[in-house]
């Protein structure tokens, strides 16, 4: 062959190689469709901050409530085994500290809305509903 028709055969071939790389994507894997992309989180609890019985309490006398805990500036610690949303706030199954070995614990936080925001809590280690305030900050 001459070295021309050579040339042109070869730039040819690389075309078309190139064509194919451009083609469709490859069907999905056999086995199904592939995987639906994540969820996106749920949105923060809104019982997750520093609450107290008033708003001199909050420096130093606040409860502060994680996703899964809580704890008090008496001492009383809970750790949330797990939490379940209600129409008016969360039911929480718990294990609490106060003043003695960890006990299982039941109680209900109830969302009073308002400004600042405000919940009771029922149940529990402590002996009567406690109303709380958010506290700023």
């Amino acid at each position: 062959m001459k070295p021309a028709l050579i040339a042109v055969l070869s730039v040819l071939s690389l075309a078309a190689c190139q064509r194919k790389a451009e083609g469709p994507p490859p069907p999905p894997p056999i086995g199904g469709p592939p995987p639906a992309p994540p969820k996106p989180l749920p949105p923060p609890a809104s019982y997750i901050g520093r609450w107290a019985a008033t708003a001199e309490l909050c420096a130093k006398g606040a409860w502060v409530f994680e996703t899964d805990k809580v704890s008090t500036a008496g001492e009383v610690g809970c750790q949330f085994g797990s939490v379940s949303p209600t129409p008016t706030g969360y039911q929480t199954a718990a294990s609490c500290t106060a003043e003695g070995p960890p006990q299982p614990k039941t109680f209900t936080l109830t969302m009073l809305g308002g400004t600042p925001p405000s919940m009771t809590v029922t149940g529990g280690p402590w002996g009567a509903p406690v109303t709380l305030h958010l506290c700023a900050g």
